[in-house]
């Protein structure tokens, strides 16, 4: 889209302002740009469309971010936060005359995002952000929030999903992808554990980001820490544990998401030692004891699911997840499933290393 036609999305934010603008290139999910415009009061801001295929919702959306952001603010006006720029008349997004939903973020200033991890300072530095969103929203009322995407870590769900998907999907691209389906249907026993849990009260219900990847979080350029959450579109009520693990999923892969070749693709024990260290850093003493117990095997159930939701949409079509060649979303399953594979054999040893930080922190 041309910066011409951009105009009519940016003027009921911005007026009639003057601007130049980039393309967001990074992103599954919706299209954005960065727009640099004649505005003294917001000369930075992040313009973006809201895929309504994914969020049916985006009223329910937009209150959730509203609602989130400014408790976050209000309660720590000291801390960068993602926060929104309202139309003229003063709503919180802007519905356009062909139904399209659209957003503006002011942009915090000297920070950057990064795919992979640079180095365990980051990591450190990402954990405790991570843990301390967590900490900051414990009192928040957590059954309030609207659910932007029903079921979202329904692991056993979204096994059901799966099993939908298959029995309607081309033959030949099933047949193609059968060792996939094999590791799904031989772990398919363990994937309710954690959605159990929290409808039968053994885990407590929480204010979750659920997409907890390193490039959500920004940091400040000079001093490297961290400064807060971005892409808050799936905050919804969840479990301390889907975090952990989402964010390990990420962070203890060396290589792109979408790897090729899978000798360039294991899970990073420092990585996940030093993540840990830095989450009960910041949530040490709020955390129950069922739910550090299972900090261990949350970035394997996680990442489990992932993969089979990169597998799902694969043989779908790829309606979800934007992707950039044919093959992406399998190259992103067949990484998840070989990280997962890692876990697996260094299960014993995680559960130690959360044990020791965590005696040693509480």
């Amino acid at each position: 889209m041309s910066e011409t036609n951009l105009f009519p999305y940016i003027s009921p934010f911005l007026g009639p302002v003057e601007f130049q603008t980039e393309v967001i290139q990074d992103g599954h999910i919706h299209d954005g740009w960065y727009i640099h415009a004649n505005n003294d009061r917001y000369p930075e801001t992040i313009l973006q469309k809201v895929n309504t295929h994914v969020f049916t919702d985006p009223e329910g959306l937009m209150q959730n971010i509203y609602q989130i952001t400014s408790y976050l603010q209000k309660n720590n006006p000291s801390q960068k936060q993602l926060n929104l720029i309202p139309t003229a008349s003063g709503k919180i997004y802007y519905r356009a005359l062909d139904g399209s939903i659209w957003r503006m973020y002011e942009r915090i200033p000297h920070c950057y995002s990064t795919q992979i991890t640079q180095n365990l300072s980051q990591v450190y530095e990402a954990g405790r952000v991570i843990g301390y969103f967590l900490k900051q929203l414990q009192d928040y009322p957590v059954h309030s929030l609207n659910i932007s995407i029903p079921d979202f870590h329904n692991t056993p769900k979204r096994y059901q999903d799966f099993l939908q998907t298959l029995s309607t999907a081309d033959a030949e691209l099933v047949q193609a992808v059968q060792p996939e389906i094999e590791i799904l249907h031989e772990r398919s026993d363990q994937f309710g554990l954690f959605w159990e849990a929290l409808y039968k009260q053994r885990l407590p219900w929480r204010v979750t980001h659920n997409d907890t990847k390193l490039d959500n979080i920004l940091f400040d350029m000079d001093t490297d820490q961290a400064i807060c959450l971005i892409d808050l579109d799936t905050i919804m009520p969840g479990s301390a544990l889907f975090d952990f693990g989402d964010a390990l999923r990420a962070m203890g892969n060396p290589s792109a998401e979408d790897e090729a070749d899978l000798g360039n693709v294991e899970f990073q024990m420092p990585v996940f030692e030093t993540f840990t260290q830095g989450y009960l850093s910041a949530t040490g003493d709020i955390l129950t004891e069922q739910e550090i117990s299972w900090l261990a095997l949350s970035p394997w159930l996680i990442t489990i699911e992932i993969g089979m939701r990169f597998l799902t949409d694969y043989l779908q079509g790829n309606q979800y997840f934007r992707i950039h060649y044919p093959q992406q979303n399998l190259n992103r399953c067949r990484t998840q499933f070989k990280l997962a594979s890692d876990m697996e054999a260094q299960q014993s040893l995680m559960e130690s290393i959360v044990q020791e930080i965590s005696k040693s922190i509480v």
